[in-house]
């Protein structure tokens, strides 16, 4: 049989050379993602049949399970099946499974070779066959992913073609928390079909939080009994709770199951147990392993509390190590994760047993004492023969000597640890969180905040700009995160990760060089039916046109722009759409505009509506435009588009923080309007921000004053407004400024209150406050 194979394999290989014709780049039309590294398209097709036959060579029980894992993807289709392992001489419609050796390839990477009689999967290993796999499925039409099991069809052709595929890098992950809320077993299996649809390959699970303890612990049963429910969860950013108990747990059963599910994908399950911090759940049901003793109870807010694991009682460790030991039990990955973020330092600070671990091992500080901690699990976990992985956090008072940082503060953690020679797995949260918005928020559902578009995320590098040829080997690749603050249903999780996860999968497995953004969005519109068939609700948002004010550098005019990021999309746009009668008309380039208006518009691709309707009223008042002089500076962190966001006609949406909004951190914001003519002031209308989860507070005061000249300002009105108890994000108009008076200047000085006040969460530190459009005489809506 070996000898037939070497000939077979050989013969296949010429009669390949003799009809490819390579095509330079990525011209080839093809629907693949992540794009392989090597396409070369030849002549004809393979024809999938009926009587197709699946062989595989040489005989192993991991190509026997995959062989069963694409005929049952075949069933569906396919009525006679091959049975066990066959010659393919004489035989026309074969697919050939086979294991190669070869360097180029490495662990995961594959070769599809389509001709008229024969395709052939191989690989080095059952990951490359599987990631061929999902090629081929790609190559065929999207009624591939119906689960309807009386579907059936005549024949299906594969272009002929040759791919030779890889990964760029070797961690490629999606991640969920489970703990906010909660999604059962099926779900978390959907999802880790969704990520092997696109090769993804690590699955990081978020087990353990303040707000719940979602795996069963033997040893410890009270972690499920009382550290798996909260009595109730924030209403939208409210610290008011709906007061409905909510919890739920994964026996052990389940999570071995999920696991051998996962393992059937190639995708590895690395679960996530939070120490020290973000350990309420578990201080519910174990007080005593806390600095204070307790009593907790599992929290009902988000964010970070105080209380968290005591390091200076070994207890705390043993009860840690009992639980790790449980988990290594039923997860088999080398990476377990400890969490290691957000760990606020006040109760060990004032705690005597963690003041005598600083004393006695005379560490400098906190700090160095967290540092302790993780470096004591990590001993743990090597003795057993595991890795961890810790947020950025970690590298605080010391990294642990072979520990993998996830950098998620931005970029600087990752490039100090790949500095420091330790293996980094970027996940900053611009772009990788996948719980920020992705369009417009004002079409959106609730988000953490940020904004985070899905050509951003393709847009993404993930390694960081700065390090050295030598230090970025380090780098292991990204992962996207779906955090559930405010994502409480599966729907709504795909809603979030798609197709944004699929974006980042071919920043994770393809050639840096050959990415690009309008071939992939070309090539995800072929995966929409793809994605509907599999009923996965994912997000359209990318299709929405986004709209904007700019003033023409020429004319000084404010002009509306529309725009998209599909490449060959038509605009259409229309000023007068009442209740959907509107003329729509194509949008040829920007346009001024002269009277409030709501501006309507979508998208059409070969006739087509991909996405929604997107509207927004530009509002027109006599400081339109005119681009205020600041006599004090917003922060570089929240500033817009400058001066002119407070006169560009678009009013802020309160969870555009980024976008719509000039912050002002610690001090007041002043400013000065010139109208360029004296006018006739009838009122005045500003935007502020309340937002106080967000440490944004409206102003302590308002003053108004005019002048004709620019010099000699008289005092108008001034308001003292009472500050709010509302947590809940909201745009509050100071509209009641009646001035009727003729005037040019216009100033305006809104009064930061300086720090959050007594019985916030951020109590004592700089508050910040949030200017939006200052609309002179405009009437109120």
């Amino acid at each position: 049989m070996k000898g037939i194979r070497i000939l077979i394999i050989i013969s296949l290989s010429l009669q390949f050379f003799c009809f490819v014709l390579p095509v330079s780049g990525q011209n080839s039309k093809h629907n693949i993602i992540p794009l392989p590294q090597s396409y070369e398209k030849g002549k004809g097709y393979f024809v999938i049949t009926p009587r197709s036959q699946i062989i595989i060579s040489p005989s192993s029980k991991e190509l026997s399970k995959l062989s069963d894992l694409l005929k049952e993807r075949l069933r569906l289709l396919v009525v006679q099946e091959s049975n066990g392992l066959k010659s393919t001489l004489g035989y026309s419609n074969t697919i050939k499974l086979e294991l190669t050796d070869s360097p180029e390839l490495g662990k995961e990477g594959y070769k599809l070779v389509v001709e008229k009689k024969t395709l052939t999967l191989s690989a080095n290993t059952g990951n490359g066959i599987f990631y061929a796999m999902q090629t081929l499925f790609q190559m065929l039409p999207a009624e591939i992913e119906d689960r309807n099991p009386s579907l059936s069809f005549e024949e299906w052709r594969v272009p002929v073609c040759r791919i030779v595929d890889y990964p760029r890098f070797e961690y490629r992950g999606m991640h969920l928390d489970v703990c906010r809320h909660f999604f059962p077993v099926e779900f978390i299996k959907k999802y880790i079909d969704l990520m092997s649809m696109y090769k993804i390959n690590n699955f990081h699970w978020h087990l353990t939080d303040d707000q719940g303890w979602r795996l069963e612990i033997k040893k410890y049963p009270l972690l499920t009994e009382i550290g798996s429910m909260r009595s109730g969860t924030p209403v939208g950013r409210n610290i008011r709770t709906d007061e409905k108990p909510y919890g739920g747990f994964y026996t052990q059963d389940d999570a071995r199951e999920i696991v051998k599910y996962a393992s059937a994908r190639y995708v590895n399950v690395i679960p996530e147990i939070e120490m020290p911090g973000h350990a309420l759940a578990a201080l519910s049901s174990y007080p005593q392993f806390s600095c204070t003793g307790g009593p907790f109870e599992v929290w009902t807010k988000w964010g970070v509390t105080d209380d968290i694991f005591c390091a200076g009682k070994d207890e705390t460790f043993a009860f840690i190590e009992d639980v790790l030991t449980e988990v290594l039990e039923i997860f088999p990955s080398r990476y377990i994760h400890v969490g290691g973020d957000e760990a606020p330092k006040t109760r060990w600070d004032s705690c005597l047993h963690c003041q005598k671990r600083i004393s006695e091992l005379g560490l400098r500080d906190a700090n160095e004492l967290q540092s302790y901690f993780i470096r004591r699990i990590e001993k743990f976990l090597n003795r057993n023969g595991r890795q961890i992985i810790g947020w950025d956090e970690i590298l605080e008072g010391g990294l642990a000597p072979g520990a993998t940082v996830m950098s998620w503060r931005g970029t600087e953690g990752g490039v100090t640890a790949a500095q420091l020679g330790h293996a980094v797995i970027m996940t900053p949260g611009t772009p990788c969180y996948f719980d920020h918005f992705q369009g417009n928020p004002a079409n959106e559902p609730l988000a953490f905040g940020g904004y985070n578009p899905l050509k951003r995320v393709y847009d993404y590098e993930p390694i960081p700009a700065g390090l050295k040829a030598g230090e970025s080997e380090f780098i292991l690749g990204s992962q996207g995160n779906v955090w559930s603050e405010y994502i409480s249903t599966g729907d709504h999780v795909e809603y979030m990760a798609y197709p944004r996860a699929v974006a980042l999968a071919e920043v994770n497995w393809s050639d840096r060089k050959k990415r690009n953004w309008d071939d992939f969005i070309e090539r995800f519109g072929k995966h929409i039916s793809r994605l509907e068939k599999r009923d996965v609700n994912f997000s359209r948002s990318t299709y929405i046109v986004s709209m904007a004010v700019e003033r023409d550098s020429t004319s000084g005019n404010m002009k509306v722009l529309l725009e998209s990021d599909i490449p060959g999309a038509k605009i259409v746009y229309c000023t007068d759409d009442q209740n959907g009668n509107g003329q729509y008309r194509k949008y040829k380039g920007p346009f001024s505009i002269y009277e409030t208006k709501t501006i309507s518009a979508y998208l059409t691709i070969d006739g087509q509506r991909p996405g929604n309707i997107s509207s927004r009223t530009i509002y027109v008042h006599d400081a339109f435009g005119k681009i205020p002089s600041l006599n004090s500076m917003y922060s570089g962190k929240y500033s817009a588009s400058g001066p002119v966001t407070l006169t560009d006609g678009c009013r802020a949406h309160p969870s555009s923080l980024r976008s719509d909004w000039l912050g002002y951190h610690g001090h007041d914001a002043e400013l000065v309007i010139d109208l360029g003519k004296e006018t006739e002031i009838r009122n005045v209308n500003i935007g502020f921000l309340h937002n106080p989860a967000n440490w944004i507070f409206l102003p302590t005061g308002v003053e108004i004053s005019l002048s004709s000249d620019g010099a000699n300002y008289i005092p108008a009105e001034g308001i003292q407004p009472e500050l709010l108890t509302i947590r809940e994000p909201i745009t509050i108009d100071f509209n009641q400024i009646q001035i009727n008076t003729k005037a040019r200047y216009i100033k305006v000085i809104a009064k930061n209150r300086g720090t959050c006040p007594p019985g916030h969460q951020g109590a004592g530190g700089k508050a910040w406050l949030f200017i939006d459009e200052v609309m002179v005489n405009q009437p109120v809506d």
